[in-house]
């Protein structure tokens, strides 16, 4: 196998794994800790609530999306998709990378001719 062949099959590897990733959000999922205000509540005496919460940035703004915690599914969907999508970045960069040595290696074989 040469080494054009490698990269082709790398290439067609690499975009099948990207295409069984599944849904995706770009954001950051986070923990953050609040208090509700309620006087007598236990967070008043020190211990916050938890709330998970997707921060991401639209037309130059930073937004934030309050995942409801009594709902597990969506926790674990949020993070779940947030964590494919960094999986997509990483994937994506690895691709771009083999297509930019096959570009290369285009122009070496054009060049021996």
């Amino acid at each position: 196998m040469t080494e054009r062949e490698k990269l082709l099959a790398k290439s067609r590897r690499l975009r099948s794994e990207m295409r069984r990733l599944g849904p995706m959000i770009k954001g950051s999922v986070i923990f953050r800790e609040m208090k509700c205000g309620k006087p007598n509540c236990r967070c008043a005496r020190g211990e916050p609530h938890l709330y998970l919460c997707i921060t991401y940035r639209q037309e130059g703004k930073s937004k934030t999306i309050y995942v409801d915690k009594k709902n597990k599914k969506r926790e674990a969907q949020a993070l779940i998709w947030s964590r494919n999508y960094k999986k997509f970045k990483q994937l994506l960069q690895e691709h771009t990378q083999v297509n930019y040595e096959l570009l290369k290696s285009t122009k070496k074989a054009q060049k021996k001719r």
